[in-house]
This record gives structure tokens, C-alpha cells and sequence, in this order.
């Protein structure tokens, strides 16, 4: 079969409206000439039968990139409401996706991220990266979080912090203080020690004398 929008004289960047249009104008032609008698009548049928078959999978292909174009993933949206912390409401939103690129991986890895299942979030974050490899936010995520998965006493899992769609971190990595150290006791401290003790057996050894002589 010929190409169908050759047929319509245009290309299939052309904009809908106007093929549509082309369309119609040539099947009122075709279906007038159809009519004609002799070879003319031939060829107008012929022409017409052409246009009907072109027109059957021209009108699938607009039908479906406009259907294709209402259901285009909001990702801005479910990056609200993974910052509002309804996990549950993203992963809708994410389930319903069913076009899954780069960025659909990379804003599931965000999900499990939050949910600290780590390691389902680094295979979406592998993911992510198999789809576009030069993608440097994917990369600085999937960094960071082998760090917090390989020295988890090191800023625990928000050291693997995550970026929005923005490159802005949503965790930042937590400030740990430092535990307290007991205050180790010098020489001259143990001297004291000692010799406060000494002094308070002997004043009970000499209270103890005293009570035994009443």
C-alpha cells in the first residue's frame, strides 16, 4: 500500500485539522467522478476505494496521539504529592502511567525511596538510567544512594538523598550529635578520691571508739 498520507498530497506532520479537511474534499471528488462514464468513472472509483483504505489508518493514528496526548503523565503533580507526603496518592497516579520512561522510574524510585525500601528504589533508579544514561540527576541519585546502603551508620537513609524534578534534594542528609563522653579522672583526681576516703574511715574508726566507751 502507498503511504496514506501521499495520497492526501501531505506528510505526517501535517496539522489533524488540515488532513482531515484534505480528506473530505477528495472523497467528495472521488465520489463524484465514480459517477462518470467510461475510464473517468473507473479511476474515480478506484481513487475513492484508495482514499477510503488510507483514510482507515490515517484516522487510528490521529485518534491515538490525541488520546496519547490527553493522558500525558503529570509527573509535576505527583511530585506535589510526594512533598505533601501522600505516598499513596503518587503511586496512583504512577500506576495509571502506563507510557514507563526515564522519568516514570526515577519518580518511583522517589516513592520507595520514601518509604525506605532501598533497594526497590535503587533498581527503578537502574531503570531510570537504562533509559537515559546521560541523565545527571538520575546518576547523582543512584550515587548517593549506594553510599547510604553500603555505609548505613553514615547519615543513615537519608544519605541517599533523592532530587525532584528541579534538582532539588528532598532529603537532606541528618546531623547526628555526637554521644556524650564521660570525663576521664586524672591522677591528682584519684589522689583526692583516696585520700577523702581515708579521711572519712578514720573519723568513723574514731566515732565507732567513741560510742564503744559511753
Amino acid at each position: 500500500m502507498k503511504d496514506p498520507y501521499a495520497l492526501l498530497g501531505l506528510t505526517r506532520d501535517a496539522d489533524h485539522e488540515l488532513i482531515r479537511k484534505r480528506y473530505k474534499e477528495l472523497h467528495a471528488e472521488y465520489s463524484e467522478q465514480r459517477f462518470k462514464p467510461g475510464k473517468e468513472g473507473n479511476v474515480g472509483a478506484r481513487k475513492l476505494q484508495e482514499l477510503e483504505e488510507a483514510w482507515s489508518v490515517i484516522s487510528s493514528e490521529i485518534d491515538g496521539a490525541t488520546k496519547n496526548h490527553g493522558n500525558a503523565p503529570d509527573y509535576g503533580k505527583i511530585d506535589e504529592l510526594i512533598r505533601a507526603g501522600k505516598y499513596n496518592e503518587a503511586q496512583d497516579l504512577l500506576d495509571s502511567i502506563t507510557d514507563r520512561k526515564g522519568e516514570w522510574h526515577y519518580m518511583q524510585s522517589i516513592v520507595f525511596y520514601k518509604r525506605d525500601w532501598l533497594t526497590e528504589s535503587k533498581a527503578q533508579l537502574e531503570m531510570a538510567i537504562q533509559d537515559d544514561p546521560t541523565n545527571p540527576k538520575y546518576r547523582s541519585s543512584l550515587e548517593k544512594l549506594n553510599m547510604a546502603m553500603n555505609n548505613p551508620t553514615r547519615g543513615g537513609y537519608n544519605a541517599g538523598q533523592t532530587f525532584d524534578r528541579n534538582g532539588q534534594g528532598y532529603n537532606q542528609p541528618p546531623v547526628y550529635e555526637q554521644p556524650p563522653t564521660q570525663p576521664q579522672q586524672s591522677g591528682e583526681n584519684l589522689g583526692n578520691c583516696l585520700s577523702s576516703c581515708c579521711c572519712a574511715y578514720c573519723l568513723t574508726d574514731c566515732l565507732c571508739s567513741a560510742l564503744r566507751c559511753l
